[in-house]
């Protein structure tokens, strides 16, 4: 099958319905028997992977979609632009990265193929393999395939490299052969490479053509999307750069005049502008918050943020150094949302027993285009 045809198909497949947190088996019974290759195995966390040769490199998609319920999606198309009816999410975040690694494997790149489950609701497969299995030592590099736009190499997420720009450069350079632009972007937010930052010396996310994620304006670019998967099969990935020592943390910080600062956990060196001053030598901590389902730290600083502390509730808030509603608004505030997604962002990123995530939902009322 001509890669054109491949993609466009295994894409609308994977994306022909919803796959909400739990619903990852039911879609991988549903969906996937006539797409996931033979042999492929499942974890004892509920991940799904698969592995050809010998290899130091693993690739990251993840299979759960943001949704209510587990529908079926009515797909509309705008020349290379694939989305939905405006009824559901089209779920090309992170479908778009499924497609490239079921390429890969059609095309026997060695790897170890990961399908993550839980993504969205605080990197849930991903953690607790990070955590229990054999992954230290064993490899170099882990690549997601789970970033929006078409340029996008990360290393950095929620603040703490994630790979070296040694890496990130030459691997740019070899995804561009095929005349795309990729380049470093210090702006990634947390997916699931970031879960292995502490035993795998590079990590990355790799922009997959998707804009508008986790709302119902969501769409793909499938003509980047084709051009991707050409691209991943003519990189030598096992070739590519190890600079990252994993056992130093190295922090990005933003001030709120938006200058950058480091802090580095090795050699105990941090600026006076950086978000760690009150406590330079605290280590954020990676894994997700147990008692709630969203995750807990991401990126701050964004040029979206929105200034909503005006309100007497929030005298003493300041939204700049606030990273949950700081990536909740740099997520979903390209464009109003619907009540539906809102009640998404209640369900998945806010506790509604916590007075602050109450005032910033009463806030997000505000910015629904149907309410």
């Amino acid at each position: 099958m001509k890669i054109k045809e491949f993609v466009l198909e295994t894409f609308l497949r994977l994306t022909s319905r919803t796959c909400p947190y739990g619903f990852e088996d039911n879609f991988v019974n549903d969906v996937m028997p006539l797409i996931f290759p033979d042999g492929i195995q499942k974890d004892s966390h509920g991940n799904y992977f698969f592995q050809i040769g010998q290899s130091r490199t693993i690739f990251a998609s993840h299979l759960d979609t943001v949704s209510k319920d587990y529908i079926p999606v009515t797909h509309e198309f705008d020349g290379n632009i694939i989305r939905t009816d405006g009824k559901t999410t089209l779920g090309a975040d992170d479908k778009a990265g499924v497609t490239v690694m079921l390429w890969m494997i059609k095309n026997n790149i060695p790897g170890l193929y990961y399908f993550f489950i839980g993504e969205e609701v605080g990197c849930i497969g991903s953690g607790l393999a990070a955590q229990y299995g054999d992954f230290k030592n064993n490899y170099d590099r882990i690549i997601s395939f789970d970033r929006r736009g078409t340029d996008s190499v990360i290393t950095y997420q929620s603040g703490s490299r994630c790979c070296s720009d040694e890496f990130a450069n030459v691997l740019s350079k070899e995804l561009n052969r095929v005349g795309m632009k990729y380049s470093k972007d210090t702006g990634g937010v947390y997916t699931d490479s970031a879960e292995f930052v502490d035993i795998i010396p590079e990590c990355t996310n790799i922009s997959v053509g998707y804009y508008k994620e986790h709302t119902t304006n969501e769409h793909q670019d499938i003509d980047h999307l084709t051009n991707l998967c050409r691209a991943c099969i003519q990189v030598d990935w096992e070739a590519l750069p190890v600079k990252r020592d994993p056992k130093v943390t190295e922090w990005s910080g933003y001030s709120s005049y938006g200058s950058y600062s480091t802090y580095d956990s090795y050699h105990d060196d941090y600026s006076d502008y950086s978000e760690y001053t009150t406590n330079p030598k605290k280590k954020r901590k990676r894994r997700r918050n147990k008692k709630n389902d969203y995750k807990t730290y991401y990126d701050c600083g964004t040029s979206d943020l929105v200034e909503f502390k005006s309100h007497s509730s929030f005298n003493s808030f300041d939204i700049n150094t606030n990273d949950k509603y700081s990536w909740i608004i740099e997520k979903f505030f390209n464009d109003k949302f619907t009540y539906d997604e809102l009640q998404i962002i209640k369900s998945y990123y806010l506790d509604m027993d916590n007075d602050y995530d109450k005032f910033f939902y009463e806030y997000l009322i505000d910015q629904v285009i149907d309410y």
